[in-house]
């Protein structure tokens, strides 16, 4: 039996789509019993044997738990990582037992002490400035705040699972990652909260911390939205397939390009560029708040902390392997 299960993990990290597709159809058959030839493969970042191995377990589900508690109690020692990685992205923290999550804890701690992000991704994003976490979180109904790393929060809020339903309710809850304070400003994000909340957060926020700012940047659907909020009130805003496409009046840096044809840096087509205002998120970020792609050079003060908005769902519920 275990030269044949070696034979179908040789044949998941074939080339050919026949092969790999029977393999990984004969792996899954095979249940818990394959669990712990397929973890060495979770370390392959090059290949596809990793995409396929996890595909494997994801298939297996929770028969794979026990396995992987085991080898974490027991080793071998050079499954032990894949194993926790496994348990995470099939069972979140639910399933690790409470030395491992400490472990994790203490590790997040060290490093935050000299944590240097280079940038954040551009996608949708909350910001604030001066704004105190905790002030965030009072805003927001967050719950479960925990330290996190940059990398860490964007894992938990853009990458992984960031929204379950929560059970016996008609309502979802959501992973939010707070960045650290760049140049004074704070940046939120959270994929599907922001997706299904922005216009609700960006008013809470303002209302709470004064003005408050939603971003978003949608290369797929060529849409883009700004809207800035003062003292919980719509203020100003753009959305490119908005009815209206804009609220509010221009602000100044608007006005400071739009130029008239009685100037003498008069351009058409700027002009018309600025006609209505800017529509760029990140060119009015750049211009009233700070970008995402900047923070490199920005001032950084203290850290970064994921939670929960919606019901008393915990960080613990949420599947995926984090980044740290």
């Amino acid at each position: 039996m275990t030269d044949d299960i070696q034979q179908l993990i040789q044949q998941l990290c074939s080339s050919g789509p026949d092969e790999w597709e029977t393999a990984e159809r004969a792996l899954c058959e095979l249940g818990p019993q394959a669990v712990e030839y397929l973890l060495p493969l979770l370390a392959d970042s090059t290949g596809n044997g990793g995409v396929r191995a996890q595909s494997c377990l994801s298939s297996i589900g929770s028969g794979a738990v026990p396995v992987l508690r085991r080898i974490r109690r027991q080793g071998p020692g050079r499954l032990r990582r894949p194993a926790l990685q496994a348990l995470a992205e099939l069972a979140g923290g639910q399933e690790i037992a409470e030395r491992d999550l400490k472990a994790i804890e203490r590790l997040v701690r060290v490093k935050l002490v000299d944590e240097q992000p280079d940038e954040l991704p551009v996608g949708g994003w909350l910001a604030v400035r001066g704004a105190q976490v905790n002030d965030i979180v009072q805003a927001l109904e967050l719950g479960d705040v925990r330290p996190a790393t940059v990398a860490m929060g964007i894992s938990a809020a853009v990458e992984s699972e960031n929204s379950i339903e929560i059970e016996g309710e008609e309502e979802r809850a959501y992973r939010v990652f707070i960045t650290p304070e760049f140049d004074e400003w704070r940046l939120i994000y959270g994929d599907d909260f922001i997706n299904d909340n922005w216009a609700n957060a960006v008013q809470k926020l303002s209302a709470r911390c004064n003005e408050a700012h939603f971003y978003l940047v949608d290369d797929f659907d060529g849409n883009n939205v700004w809207w800035v909020a003062r003292n919980g009130e719509d203020h100003r805003g753009y959305r490119t397939y908005g009815d209206p496409e804009w609220i509010g009046d221009p602000m100044p840096f608007e006005r400071s390009l739009m130029v008239d044809e009685d100037d003498p840096l008069y351009d058409p087509e700027e002009h018309g560029d600025y006609a209505e205002g800017v529509t760029d998120p990140e060119s009015v970020a750049s211009w009233i708040s700070i970008p995402p792609t900047t923070i490199s050079i920005a001032e950084k003060v203290g850290h970064g902390w994921i939670a929960v908005a919606g019901g008393d769902v915990t960080n613990a519920a949420f599947k995926g392997a984090l980044q740290i």
